[in-house]
Order: structure tokens, then sequence, then C-alpha cells
């Protein structure tokens, strides 16, 4: 069983795999580079959805304190 291990820990495996990933990485720059800036475009705008529905919250709290209404209590509407 000692032969498996050897060879997950041979140099030349680990510059073979190296060398694949440098290989692929440079043959689809772009379109990694297409897909992370798509990913930090849709990271950045779920953010500010959800800080500008934060603020919403926050305001409705305000006018609901300011109301005399306990936020969230749906029966104070009535």
């Amino acid at each position: 069983m000692a032969g498996s291990n050897s060879v997950i820990r041979h140099p030349l495996l680990w510059f073979v795999v190296g060398a694949a990933a440098g290989y692929y990485g440079y043959k689809y720059r772009k379109e990694i580079a297409a897909a992370v800036s798509k990913g930090s475009d849709l990271g950045r705008d779920f953010m500010l959805q959800q800080r500008e529905s934060l603020a919403d919250l926050l305001e409705e709290a305000r006018e609901a304190e300011e109301g005399g209404e306990a936020p969230g209590n749906p029966d104070a509407a009535k």
C-alpha cells in the first residue's frame, strides 16, 4: 500500500499537474477573466440590492416608531 502514497508525493507528478494547470489557465485566460468580472458584477449588484432593502426596512421601522406602531406588528395597522 505504500506505492500509492509514493505516487502522490512524486515531484514529477506535481510538476506535470502544475504545467497542465498553467497551460489551461493561459489558454482560457480570456474566458476566466470574463467569468470573474461577471461574478464580481453580480456580487456588487446583489450587495447594492441588499443595502437598499435594508435601508427600506429601517425607514419603515422609523416611520412605525414615529406613528406609535410596533414594527412588524400587523394588528397595529388595523
